[in-house]
């Protein structure tokens, strides 16, 4: 009887915990893992190169529109920076759009030729340049990659995909 009740406690107390799942994407080499979390999408993202690499948000397959994050190790430090795409080839940091940079718990590193991303953004939309990234929604997912650090450098990677976060 005692195990009986044991296994009907564990039974319970595993259905109650949350589900810790990352859901991930790779395309053309490069991997993009999140989770959702109460107000904040856990971010993680690595491609082949030391350059930059970003993603981004979209509810079309177009560029116009895209809240982009751009990331990169730069002497040794992470760095993620948020950026609105006004057209293609016009994106600028949100910050020097007058809205301060959302993006926390940044950390990363570069290992060989790999560059990896950790980081988390809000779920609530901030401001007319951010996304309201709800569970269970539909996106275009923007993936790029570039060899160099310099976020105006063109990248040797691009392409999308539709996921749902």
């Amino acid at each position: 009887m005692k195990i009986v009740i044991i296994c009907m406690a564990i039974l319970t107390i595993t259905q109650i915990q949350p589900q810790d799942s990352m859901k991930e994407v790779r395309k053309n080499n490069m991997t993009v893992s999140w989770k959702m979390e109460k107000e904040y999408i856990q971010v993680e993202m690595e491609a082949p190169t030391n350059g930059w690499v970003a993603i981004g948000f979209n509810k079309t397959t177009s560029l116009t529109g895209t809240y982009l994050l751009m990331g990169r190790i730069r002497k040794g430090k992470a760095e993620v920076v948020e950026h609105y795409t006004e057209k293609p080839g016009n994106y600028k940091p949100i910050a020097d759009l007058g809205v301060p940079n959302q993006v926390i718990s940044i950390s990363g590193h570069e290992k060989g030729n790999l560059t990896k991303l950790k980081f988390s953004i809000p779920i609530s939309k901030s401001s007319k340049y951010h996304k309201q990234l709800s569970t269970e929604t539909k996106w275009t997912l923007l993936l790029a990659y570039s060899v160099d650090d310099d976020f105006q450098h063109h990248s040797i990677m691009r392409t999308s995909m539709e996921i749902i976060l």
